[in-house]
């Protein structure tokens, strides 16, 4: 089986490994890698794959930015996918599509891109997880300002990278079949207590509350998921302990 894994970071990589263990033959399509999804020819550069998995990410906060990039890429993707026949895996995110988080950019592009890739008519399955473990690093990188990291208020039930990976993996190969799977973490958690536990940050953190209907939401829980998620994965505290 030939794969296609359209998104670099750490997502495409972990998912790429995870792919290859399990047999395949993997090609990884990403900036790094000479192929800018939104820019090139996606329907020559993905044509002969059985599979392909999209996951491609650009970190805004910007309704409009998050909207334009995740839409033109599963066009693009969506295009490739109905020439050739193609199985196309998404991976979103578990609850971006609530109405109380779509004034964050991010998650409504993710909405935004699930809606596209279900009016192009192909074979989809849409792999939704919550926050990955790597996370709290990412926002402290993201939210520094000199000694100091910004930490948001957000309730979430974070889940190894690696082990989402493998979910994926498992639709890849055919172990899954459901139209959309969902995974979560074994714990409910903070993004606070989770930077508050890395280790060596060299930041000192500090609380970020946001305001309005949307930070609620955000503190109360709306990006955990409900009970149909399928836990997968250590608990972050194993996970950081390992590292």
């Amino acid at each position: 089986m030939r794969v296609a894994v359209v998104g670099g970071g750490v997502s495409g990589g972990a998912i790429s490994r995870a792919v290859r263990e399990r047999g395949c033959a993997v090609t990884l399509l990403s900036r790094s890698t000479g192929f800018d999804v939104v820019r090139d020819d996606a329907t020559a550069a993905l044509a002969g794959f059985d599979v392909v998995v999209e996951a491609t990410g650009r970190f805004t906060t910007s309704r409009r930015r998050a909207t334009e990039f995740f839409t033109a890429s599963t066009r693009a993707v969506g295009g490739a996918v109905a020439a050739s026949g193609a199985h196309h895996v998404l991976l979103s995110i578990a609850n971006c599509t609530l109405p109380a988080v779509q004034g964050y950019g991010y998650f409504a592009g993710k909405t935004a891109q699930e809606a596209v890739a279900r009016e192009a008519g192909h074979r989809l399955t849409v792999v939704r997880s919550t926050q990955w473990f790597e996370f709290a690093q990412q926002n402290t990188e993201r939210m520094r300002f000199g000694p100091f990291a910004l930490v948001p208020g957000m309730t979430i039930a974070p889940v190894a990278l690696d082990a989402v990976a493998e979910v994926v993996a498992d639709v890849v190969v055919g172990d899954r079949d459901a139209p959309v799977v969902e995974v979560t973490g074994p714990e409910t958690t903070t993004l606070w207590a989770m930077t508050r536990s890395l280790p060596g940050t060299g930041v000192v953190p500090v609380p970020l509350p946001i305001p309005g209907r949307m930070g609620g939401a955000f503190r109360d829980g709306a990006l955990v998921p409900g009970p149909d998620a399928e836990v997968v994965g250590p608990r972050f505290r194993d996970w950081v302990a390992s590292a």
